[in-house]
């Protein structure tokens, strides 16, 4: 028999959404996404954020997986910017080939009847059933959390030098900033053309709301001999009550590439964050930028989380 998608009904919410906190604690306390006690609080805004009205929510669905007479979990499913969102998979057992195969072909009938193109899936490292949907289906990674810790402690002569951003350069790096931003959304597939620049300035105000001057953000220049090589802006965090830096923004200015300065850059983000007291460094990065990827694996940093998108 076909695996169908069925609503949850009404009187297995509570144990549901429980079911889900817990999901949500323990995968990112084992991925390192969040330790301690951050984890039971993303788990709990992120709920009451995507369910403000509970099972009367209209914005997600819910439904158990069945086959035959067979339950196989829950699926929690979203519907926005033209692709169906995998916000939840909880899967009671190991699933047969068979199974995952008509699960799929399940959601896919979900995106056709919602008429979008895109089926979108954030999994930690863990989730072994998750990648077992997706795998062999032509998802790509389109994003990846990243996380370094402890800071390592490397013996080495600094080859660039940051030094905190003047008001004058903060002007000329926020325009950059949003527009690059932009462009990566865009190649990465996460959002349209047309929307891309109004998010990227979004999250740019977001972050600095009062500019250079915003607190807890620190911005710098780098240069070798005097001269500009790139930027660096580092936004600190807590991360189970101890600072965490995470790396909102890095470039290597474009004709000083290939030079060793996006390494150099990295090891001066670890040194600027033991100095602002951290002993963790965060980072986001698409996931076309394959070179980045690299460099970051090679410097300790491990996945903690991926975000994978699967044009139908």
């Amino acid at each position: 028999m076909t695996v169908q998608l069925k609503p949850l009904p009404a009187d297995r919410f509570d144990a549901w959404r429980e079911d889900v906190k817990q999901r949500l604690v323990v995968r990112s306390q084992e991925s390192g996404m969040r330790v301690g006690a951050d984890a039971i609080d993303f788990a709990e805004t992120f709920l009451h954020e995507l369910l403000p009205q509970g099972y009367a929510t209209t914005t997600t669905s819910v439904f158990t997986i069945v086959d035959g007479s067979s339950e196989l979990g829950t699926i929690w499913l979203g519907v926005s910017a033209g692709r169906v969102y995998v916000i939840d998979l909880g899967i009671a057992a190991a699933t047969t080939a068979e199974q995952r195969e008509g699960l799929f072909s399940a959601l896919r009938r979900v995106a056709d009847e919602a008429e979008v193109a895109r089926i979108s899936v954030a999994l930690f490292p863990q989730d072994a059933e998750g990648h077992a949907l997706i795998g062999d289906r032509g998802f790509s990674i389109a994003s990846i959390q990243m996380v370094l810790e402890p800071l390592p402690v490397r013996e080495l002569t600094p080859l660039v030098e940051v030094v905190p951003m003047t008001d004058e350069r903060f002007q000329s790096f926020v325009e950059h900033s949003e527009a690059a931003f932009a462009d990566d959304l865009v190649a990465s597939g996460r959002y349209a053309r047309e929307d891309a620049a109004a998010e990227s300035r979004r999250q740019m105000r977001l972050e600095l709301p009062q500019g250079l001057a915003t607190p807890g953000q620190e911005l710098f220049t780098a240069s070798v001999d005097g001269a500009e090589v790139g930027y660096l802006w580092l936004g600190m965090r807590r991360r189970d009550g101890r600072p965490h830096a995470f790396v909102l923004d890095i470039e290597v200015a474009e004709d000083q590439r290939r030079l060793g300065y996006g390494r150099a850059l990295m090891h001066a983000a670890e040194r600027e964050a033991r100095r602002l007291g951290a002993d963790s460094l965060g980072l986001h990065v698409f996931g076309f930028n394959t070179g980045a990827i690299e460099l970051y694996e090679s410097l300790g940093y491990r996945r903690v989380e991926e975000t994978f998108l699967l044009d139908l």
